[in-house]
């Protein structure tokens, strides 16, 4: 086997021969010897300038020492690339032969991807469509438990829709989650290790182009943790080439117990994107209302960009509503589905302007009066020109399946697709 030194036993070695090379004169500058080895008069040399003649020789010292001791930027482990060949945010994370890149003026669509077949709203029917204007694909496949080992979800990785975005240039991001028991995972170091390397290994094992947590529903207490968390992740994932992207909950107008854990300015320097779930403003479980009324985004996006670079954020679209009944709880519908519902009970669909976004009533088959809030394109059109305006990076859409038909069609158009 032949042997090989590492970087850290070669500085050792030159740390001393810098120090034997130099103690002498070290010494003599000290001890005002240095004219008898010199055969100089007293004060010719060092005398009153001493001070100065150390001053410099410790400066040289100095500098020397930091270019052969220096701290690497990213700590990387055995086995992982060297750090200056980590690419920074700018960079080009693992480039497929036929690599999607963004050209001047283009914005960057993410498109959620869930294995559930439900009838008419499938995800990868709409990838296939429509990959011309999608350049990352981030599949909900996998979930963190509360031991740090991962699990799948709804089925897991699909290799058709995996060869499909490779074949098209796309990026493949899946998406973890978390396990809403698992809050110890963010504060026990041990977990968070575990859970770190786990989902290391598992973007090697796949080549993944990184992956996008997406953890929900964490309680405020553990928002160190959590930046820790990404902070680890991040080390691991960069060194050796590979993206993060976190999905955190609006700041604005959003209870502490949902957005607490999300320290923006915290954990922005590590992420390579920052998607904000402008959504849900209204919910299944609470009153009927917009899911995101256009002066709450932009209010949100204003907030944002105080502690995230434009460059990074990516805005959440969403493409659904709720439908609910005058008692109990709402359920979500596809835009699409809400805008053949609303003909098939041949509904008057009406426009908010305050909120920007479309709604309209219908009595179902047991006379229940139903009140239904969706987004549409034309409430799209609006979000986008928010993109635009504040020149985010992009938009993350919730989800591939629930668009209508000139939805794609607006984005090709708004963000020069």
């Amino acid at each position: 086997m032949r042997t090989q030194y590492s970087p850290a036993r070669c500085r050792l070695t030159a740390f001393l021969l810098v120090f034997i090379l130099l103690a002498p004169v070290m010494f003599l500058v000290t001890t005002g010897t240095a004219e008898a080895a010199s055969g100089l008069a007293t004060g010719s040399l060092f005398g009153e300038n001493t001070t100065i003649i150390k001053g410099i020789v410790i400066i040289v010292m100095a500098l020397f020492l930091e270019k052969l001791t220096g701290e690497q930027k990213v700590d990387v482990n055995p086995g992982d690339p060297p750090a200056s060949s980590i690419p920074d945010n700018d960079g080009n994370y693992n480039t497929y032969p036929n690599q999607k890149y963004l050209s001047a003026g283009e914005k960057e669509v993410l498109g959620f991807f869930v294995n559930w077949d439900t009838p008419g709203v499938e995800s990868f029917p709409s990838l296939q469509r429509n990959h011309q204007a999608i350049d990352t694909v981030s599949p909900f496949w996998y979930t963190v438990t509360s031991n740090g080992d991962l699990a799948t979800k709804f089925g897991g990785s699909e290799s058709e829709v995996s060869q499909f975005v490779r074949q098209h240039g796309q990026q493949l991001v899946p998406l973890i989650n978390n396990d809403k028991t698992n809050s110890a995972m963010l504060t026990d170091p041990n977990i968070r290790h575990r859970a770190v390397e786990n989902i290391v290994a598992l973007v090697q094992k796949n080549n993944y182009s990184g992956v996008n947590i997406d953890f929900e529903f964490i309680p405020a207490w553990t928002k160190d943790g959590f930046t820790i968390f990404i902070r680890e992740l991040s080390q691991k994932l960069h060194a050796r080439g590979k993206q993060l992207h976190i999905s955190v909950f609006p700041q604005v107008d959003v209870p502490q117990e949902l957005n607490g854990a999300y320290d923006y300015a915290s954990l922005a320097p590590y992420v390579d994107k920052m998607i904000i779930m402008t959504y849900d403003n209204h919910w299944s479980t609470g009153p009927a209302g917009p899911v995101a009324p256009i002066k709450w985004v932009e209010e949100n996006i204003i907030n944002a960009l105080r502690y995230i670079p434009a460059k990074k954020l990516l805005l959440g679209i969403a493409n659904y509503g709720y439908d609910w009944p005058s008692t109990g709880k709402g359920q979500d519908i596809a835009a699409k589905k809400a805008i053949e519902l609303a003909e098939r009970k041949n509904a008057r669909v009406q426009w908010n302007s305050e909120a920007g976004v479309p709604y309209f009533y219908y009595k179902d088959s047991n006379g229940v009066q139903h009140q239904v809030w969706f987004e549409s394109s034309y409430s799209l059109d609006l979000k986008l020109n928010l993109v635009n305006k504040y020149n985010l990076q992009g938009i993350a859409i919730w989800r591939l399946g629930n668009e209508e038909d000139r939805f794609w069609d607006i984005v090709k158009d708004r963000l020069n697709k």
